[in-house]
């Protein structure tokens, strides 16, 4: 093999791993924002106060009633399991839900839902333990394999 081939394979085998690493989610916005929205609102206000443009339509009537989906994500917690109270624990994002904004055709927010999502949301999670083992094993072993080809010919 060329030393042109030998450098592109040491280059795209670790580039096809991390690709698999790859996250593939909507726009969402958090809990805490959710709980700032009013009825009343304009769709332009509730869109600036969640940060993200809505996900999916949700019903649109001939009277010019519509409903928008929005995606967010709840607040949970990680803790020790036997030391479980009520409050505890180190905060981390949870799982995905809808938030459905009710519009009237005048685009003023005259209600909100929250439900759970039934959309698939595909999480391939970046594990950044394959991606250390990746760069201080497989790597320097193809060095090494690549260098002793190398010094035998």
């Amino acid at each position: 093999m060329k030393k042109g081939g030998k450098l592109l394979t040491i280059i795209l085998i670790p580039a096809l791993l991390i690709q698999s690493c790859i996250v593939s989610a909507p726009k969402y916005a958090h809990v805490e924002q959710v709980m700032q929205l009013k009825t009343g609102m304009s769709m332009d206000t509730v869109n600036r106060r969640l940060g993200v443009e809505p996900y999916d339509i949700d019903k649109y009537d001939s009277t010019g009633y519509r409903s928008f989906v929005y995606k967010y994500r709840t607040t949970d917690r990680k803790t020790i399991p036997f030391m479980l109270r009520e409050t505890n624990g180190k905060k981390k994002i949870g799982k995905y839900m809808d938030l459905v904004a009710y519009y009237d055709p005048a685009n003023i927010a005259y209600r909100f839902e929250s439900r759970a999502t039934d959309s698939k949301v595909d999480q391939k999670k970046f594990n950044l333990n394959v991606v250390v083992t990746i760069v201080t094993v497989v790597v320097p072993s193809l060095l090494v394999y690549l260098g002793i080809q190398k010094t035998t010919k």
